[in-house]
């Protein structure tokens, strides 16, 4: 029996390796025991503890490392694993500098810039496969508006020389502004444009500059007041009624999560690479 026993755990053990050797996909329990791993959690057990132990380190949950990796394996030179997404987003979300984060993984500095940088860089190239604008009318309802727009305000070094068309508000410091667009009846991140200096384009010269010509006929973007101005926007004060009142303003309150997340990953908060 416990020859058998042995057999099968080997044969398991296999499995798994072969599994990884041949970039098929990677189960996210084994990301999600990876992860603990290079984060320094000895127990390694499935409670919701760990898993914000897990997405502080890395942003994301198990589950969409694991999608993640099926998606860019295929974008990466030889010599590439599964864990190096890992790599890649913790250097995303912590943003320590590289002699830290080597140090936390246990590898040379030179070999986790190589790896983190190019992981991140597939993970980039995947923009124009996952953000489309035609998604904006997955679940579509017939109505006149599909998305929901804003501005989004990321904080940089102050360029030199100085010019204060970078100055972004937000937060009394040089800025680039992204305009994003998502889905109403799905939450999809649909569309995004940018970078723009926050201190030259408000968020509707962006919004007229491109997304508008993109719009079908008699098609509207529901935005908030700053947009306010253009026939293509659907702003609160349109409101008919309490309901389209509540509506616009759920649609809205879920685009700021989408913002949020975004600031959530440290390097979207004040970004210093080139």
């Amino acid at each position: 029996m416990a020859n058998n026993n042995n057999n099968n755990n080997n044969s398991n053990h296999v499995t798994e390796s072969m599994m990884i050797a041949r970039n098929l996909s990677v189960h996210p329990n084994i990301f999600f025991k990876k992860g603990l791993e290079i984060a320094g959690n000895r127990t390694q057990t499935l409670c919701n503890t760990n898993m914000k132990y897990f997405r502080c380190h890395f942003g994301v949950s198990p589950g969409v490392a694991s999608i993640i990796w099926d998606m860019i394996f295929v974008r990466l030179p030889n010599g590439f694993h599964f864990f190096h997404v890992l790599w890649g987003l913790m250097f995303m979300k912590v943003y320590a500098t590289a002699p830290v984060l080597a140090g936390k993984v246990g590898t040379d500095e030179g070999i986790f810039r190589e790896k983190s940088f190019k992981v991140v860089k597939a993970i980039a190239s995947l923009k124009s496969k996952v953000i489309k604008l035609s998604n904006r009318f997955m679940n579509s309802n017939d109505s006149i508006c599909n998305l929901t727009v804003d501005g989004t305000d990321f904080r940089i070094p102050e360029p030199t020389p100085f010019w204060s068309g970078w100055f972004s508000h937000k937060f009394n410091a040089a800025g680039l502004r992204y305009e994003v667009g998502v889905c109403i009846q799905t939450g999809w991140i649909c569309w995004i444009i940018g970078p723009f200096a926050c201190g030259k384009w408000s968020d509707l010269k962006i919004f007229r500059v491109a997304l508008k010509k993109k719009l079908v006929p008699r098609e509207r973007v529901e935005a908030d007041g700053g947009y306010r101005g253009d026939i293509r926007i659907s702003d609160p004060e349109d409101a008919a009624n309490l309901r389209d009142t509540l509506m616009k303003s759920a649609a809205r309150a879920r685009h700021e999560t989408v913002n949020r997340r975004f600031k959530q990953f440290e390097c979207m908060k004040s970004f210093r690479h080139d």
